[in-house]
C-alpha cells in the first residue's frame, strides 16, 4: 500500500515538472511514464487518463491557495491589504508565472477546478471583508473578479496587453478593489505596500508549489 502511494506521488511529481516545462498538450503519457520510472500499466492503475493527472495537480494547487488565505488573514493586516496580498501571491501570480500558467491554461475547462477556484474567491471575500459585503452579493462579486483576472490573462496570452507579472497583477487588484468599493486614491498605497512586502520577503511561486 505504501509503495503504491509512493509510486502515485512519483507520477504526479514527474507530470508536474513535465507539464510546467513542456506544456500539458506537448507532454505525452509515455514521457511521464519514463520520467516516473514506472510502466504504462502502473500509471493507468493510478490515473484513468492524463487529464485526471492534470486535475489532481491543479486541485492540490488550489488547496494550497485556500490554505494561504487563512495564513494571510492571521497577519491581521487591513482588509484591503490582506486581500490584495493574498491575490498577488496566489491566483494572479500563479497564472502569470511561466511554469504554473501551463497548468491553468489546460485546466480552465475542468468544471471542478473552475468551481474550486470560484469558491476560493468567495472565501477570500468573506475572510477579509466579513459583513462589509452582503452574503447575497459574494458569489456575484467573486464571478466578476474571476472574469476580470481571466480576461486580462487571456489578452496577455493573445499579446494585446503588455506588462510583466506585477504590472498585470496590480491592474487586477486595482479593478477588484474598485469593484468592492475602494477609490483609486485608496488603492494606490495598498498596491505599493504589496509590492514592498513581496520584494522584502522574496515571495516566489517556486516556494509555494515546489517547482
Amino acid at each position: 500500500m505504501a509503495s503504491d502511494l509512493k509510486k502515485r506521488d512519483e507520477i504526479l511529481k514527474a507530470a508536474k515538472k513535465l507539464f510546467a516545462t513542456n506544456g500539458y498538450e506537448n507532454t505525452p503519457v509515455r514521457q511521464i511514464v519514463d520520467a516516473a520510472r514506472t510502466s504504462m500499466g502502473n500509471l493507468y492503475f493510478h490515473f484513468p487518463s492524463k487529464h485526471a493527472i492534470l486535475k489532481e495537480i491543479c486541485e492540490d494547487f488550489v488547496s494550497i491557495l485556500r490554505q494561504q488565505i487563512s495564513k494571510i488573514h492571521k497577519k491581521s493586516l487591513r482588509p484591503e491589504l490582506g486581500f490584495a496580498l493574498d491575490f498577488r501571491i496566489g491566483y494572479i501570480t500563479t497564472l502569470e508565472n511561466p511554469k504554473t500558467s501551463q497548468f491553468w491554461i489546460a485546466a480552465r475547462s475542468i468544471p471542478e477546478i473552475h468551481q474550486f477556484s470560484l469558491e476560493n474567491k468567495c472565501i477570500r471575500l468573506r475572510t477579509f471583508f466579513g459583513d462589509r459585503i452582503p452574503d447575497e452579493e459574494i458569489q456575484y462579486m467573486a464571478i466578476a473578479i474571476q472574469g476580470i483576472a481571466d480576461g486580462i490573462f487571456d489578452e496577455k496570452r493573445r499579446g494585446t496587453v503588455a506588462g510583466n507579472s506585477s504590472v498585470l497583477s496590480n491592474h487586477i487588484i486595482d479593478y477588484s478593489l474598485r469593484l468592492i468599493g475602494y477609490s483609486r486614491e485608496q488603492i494606490q498605497p495598498v498596491i505599493k505596500e504589496v509590492d514592498l512586502y513581496v520584494q522584502k520577503h522574496k515571495i516566489t511561486i517556486d516556494r509555494y508549489f515546489g517547482l
